[in-house]
Order: structure tokens, then C-alpha cells, then sequence
């Protein structure tokens, strides 16, 4: 009996013992409070980056990867800032776009994806491809802009899809279609992205010009983009014979590395298909001027866009070329690009066009 008291008087006292857990005074609370602010995420340019999130839907998994990336955006807009604030000495401006948060191999491998091949630059290419000849007699205009002629379709939007290649062959048969039967339709390229990988491009992974060419010649034609719409990815081929814009029946190659005879093709035949070296960051985010840079290889081509027209700008000698990258980027979607500067950026490297 009387252990059991013993038992239940240790018991109760142990119940009624103050906890040896010294109590969180209010100054701990604060200091614990301000360990855990300590590790959110700081942004520089806070609201611009909001801005920019918003502007082009990004959204991200973690905090983690937000900071990871928001700290590229930041050396990509020091970059722009440190041109910018040279701009009178460069002859161009840049600015902040869609390609902010990606690093130089994000955008080498996802976007610039063109893959030029020895048939597409100059070669015979078969009984399908003519090279061109130009004509002699050709009086060439100081100024041309086939816009003003009704032969170039709106800016369109590639996205995050690579098969900048599926645009340009769409850009030169939409303007030869224009300027031959006067009606500009606009072209499907998710027609060319699905159905062309037989002919050797890669969907969103690359292609040229060449290979959709062929693939057109073969198929007996391409749809509208009203009734194949672009998708921004690679999906079944679902061409529809009833649904044809434009046929054509071969492709001309253009001396790889003449400026002049593809000024003379441009002036004779409208718009012309090109590729480009666009690795430098001064292309991804340019802004306006006329672009002009050392750094681009002028063999080395992996980015391909719409030749439509040359000129002059502030005394500099350009040609006028149509991006596939949105209204937003460039100027409303276009650049201008040195001209008669040792093929500046392979601009005539290699460029082609349809015939009819």
C-alpha cells in the first residue's frame, strides 16, 4: 500500500513540475522571424522582372529556379544597359525580350536549330534546283521593300518550337504566290513541321529550307495556315489535299557568299529565303538600328529568315529581313542587317527561293 502511494505521489508531481522548456521571449521570435526573411529570394529590378514575368507568362516550379533564372535575366539586362549606353558608337539599340532568362546555350540549342546542307547553298541539287543566273540587263532600284507590293503576310511567332527553317520556306513562297497570281495566302509551317521529317528536317529540333522545298515539290502542295494552324510543337501529319494555298515546282539556289546577285534575286523574283549566323547576344535582343556585328560568322549559319528588301538607314547600306519571333522583338518583327559588307553574318550564304 504504501508504495503504491509512493508511485502516485511521484507521479503527480512529475504532471504538476514546470516544464524544463524555458519559455520564446518576443525578442527570440523576432530574431527567429528574421533568419527566415533572410532566405526568401531578393530581386534586383523587382518590378521590372514582374513586369516581365507577366508579359511573357513565365511561371516557375520553385523559388529556387525563379532566382536561378531571374539572376540570368539580370547579366542579360546588364548587357542590354552596357550596349545601350554605347548605342551612338554600335548603330543599333537592344532591349529586354522573350529570350531574357535563357543563357547563351539555352538559346543556341532550343532556337537557333537551322541546319544548313551542301545542296541547299549553291549546288546543283538535283533536276529540281536551278541556280540562279541574274540578268545582265537588270536595273536595280537604290530602295525595294516587296511589303509595299503586297507580297510579305504578317509577322508571325515561332515560339519555343526550333523550325525558324519552316517560316523563311513559307516567307518565299507566300511572296512568289503574291507577286505571280497577285493573292497573298499565308502558308501553314506546322504543315512543313509534321510532314517534312521524311525529307530530313527534325520537327522542332531543326531543318532547312532545302528539305521543305522538296517535301512541298513531292506532296503536290502546302496547306493555308487557316486550315493546318500553327501548334508551336511537333504533332501528327494531317495534310489536307482540299486545303492546298500553293504549289511549287522547283527551288533556285543563289551563289553562296554573292551579295550582288542576291540583291539582283530579290529585286527580280521577291522574297527570298536566308539563313543567318544569329548566336550573338546583340541579335537575340536587338531593338532597332542597323545591325552590324564582327562577332557573327559569315559561313556558320543557324538561324533562317525572310529576305524582303534592302535600303538605306542614317547612311548605312542594310538589307530588310522578317524574323519569325513576334511583332515584339526587332523593329514590329523585322531587322536590318549590314549589306555589302563582306556578307556580314552569312546573309547570302544560304539563300534560295521557289519557282513556280
Amino acid at each position: 500500500m504504501v508504495q503504491l502511494m509512493l508511485v502516485v505521489t511521484s507521479l503527480l508531481l512529475c504532471l504538476l513540475a514546470p516544464s524544463r522548456a524555458s519559455p520564446v521571449s518576443f525578442q527570440q521570435y523576432l530574431e527567429e522571424e528574421e533568419v527566415e526573411e533572410q532566405w526568401k529570394p531578393v530581386y534586383q529590378l523587382s518590378r521590372q522582372w514582374q513586369a516581365w514575368k507577366s508579359e511573357h507568362t513565365r511561371s516557375y516550379i520553385s523559388d529556387n529556379e525563379e532566382l536561378e533564372r531571374h539572376l540570368i535575366w539580370i547579366s542579360n539586362m546588364k548587357y542590354i544597359e552596357g550596349h545601350n549606353a554605347n548605342e551612338n558608337m554600335f548603330g543599333y539599340r537592344l532591349s529586354m525580350n522573350q529570350y531574357g532568362d535563357m543563357t547563351d546555350i539555352e538559346y543556341k540549342t532550343k532556337i537557333l536549330t537551322y541546319r544548313k546542307t551542301n545542296t541547299s547553298s549553291g549546288g546543283s541539287g538535283g533536276p529540281k534546283v536551278t541556280p540562279y543566273v541574274p540578268d545582265p540587263h537588270l536595273s536595280l532600284p537604290e530602295a525595294l521593300d516587296w511589303r509595299s507590293r503586297g507580297a510579305v503576310s504578317a509577322v508571325k511567332d515561332q515560339g519555343s518550337c526550333g523550325a525558324s527553317y519552316a517560316f523563311s520556306t513559307t516567307g518565299s513562297i507566300e511572296g512568289a504566290v503574291a507577286l505571280g497570281y497577285g493573292r497573298l495566302v499565308s502558308l501553314s509551317e506546322q504543315n512543313i513541321i509534321d510532314c517534312s521529317v521524311p525529307l530530313g528536317n527534325n520537327g522542332c529540333n531543326g531543318g532547312n529550307m532545302y528539305n521543305s522545298f522538296m517535301y512541298i515539290i513531292d506532296n503536290g502542295g502546302i496547306d493555308t495556315s487557316y486550315a493546318y494552324p500553327y501548334q508551336g510543337s511537333q504533332t501528327g501529319c494531317s495534310f489536307d489535299r482540299y486545303a492546298v494555298g500553293a504549289d511549287i515546282t522547283g527551288i533556285i539556289s543563289i551563289r553562296e557568299g554573292s551579295e550582288y546577285h542576291l540583291q539582283t534575286a530579290l529585286a527580280s523574283a521577291g522574297p527570298i529565303s536566308i539563313a543567318v549566323d544569329a548566336s550573338t547576344n546583340s541579335f537575340r535582343f536587338y531593338d532597332g538600328g542597323v545591325f552590324d556585328s564582327f562577332r557573327c560568322s559569315s559561313t556558320d549559319v543557324n538561324h533562317a529568315m525572310t529576305l524582303i528588301g534592302y535600303g538605306t538607314y542614317n547612311g548605312k547600306e542594310h538589307w530588310m529581313v522578317k524574323n519569325s519571333w513576334g511583332t515584339s522583338w526587332g523593329v514590329d518583327g523585322y531587322i536590318m542587317m549590314t549589306r555589302n559588307y563582306y556578307n556580314q553574318c552569312g546573309i547570302a550564304s544560304d539563300a534560295s527561293y521557289p519557282s513556280l
